[in-house]
C-alpha cells in the first residue's frame, strides 16, 4: 500500500514538468489523480500514461485555465464525479 492509497488528488499544471512528475508519483503511491492543464492534450497524454501503468480509472484529465473562475467550478465538479471526492490539491499551475 502506498502513502496515499485510496486518496483522490487534483493537480493543476500537470501536463509537464513538476506537475506531471507529481501526478505520476501520487498514482504510484496509490491515489486516483485528476490532471488539469491549459494544455488539455498534454493533460490527457499524462493521464493516459498513468492509466496504462496503473489501470484505467486511475487518472482523469481536463483542459483548465486556472485564471478562469468558471473553469474551476467545472473541473472540480468533474473531478468529484469521476473520483468520488477530493483529498489532495496540488496547485502547480
Amino acid at each position: 500500500m502506498g502513502r496515499v492509497s485510496g486518496k483522490m488528488a487534483f493537480i493543476t499544471g500537470g501536463a509537464q514538468g513538476l506537475g506531471e512528475a507529481t501526478a505520476k508519483m501520487l498514482a504510484r503511491e496509490g491515489a486516483k489523480v485528476t490532471v488539469t492543464d491549459i494544455n488539455g492534450e498534454g493533460a490527457k497524454k499524462v493521464a493516459g500514461e498513468i492509466n496504462a501503468a496503473h489501470g484505467e480509472g486511475t487518472a482523469f484529465a481536463w483542459q483548465h485555465d486556472v485564471t478562469d473562475a468558471e473553469q474551476w467550478q467545472t473541473v472540480l465538479k468533474n473531478a468529484h464525479e469521476a473520483m468520488g471526492g477530493l483529498n489532495v490539491l496540488v496547485n502547480n499551475a
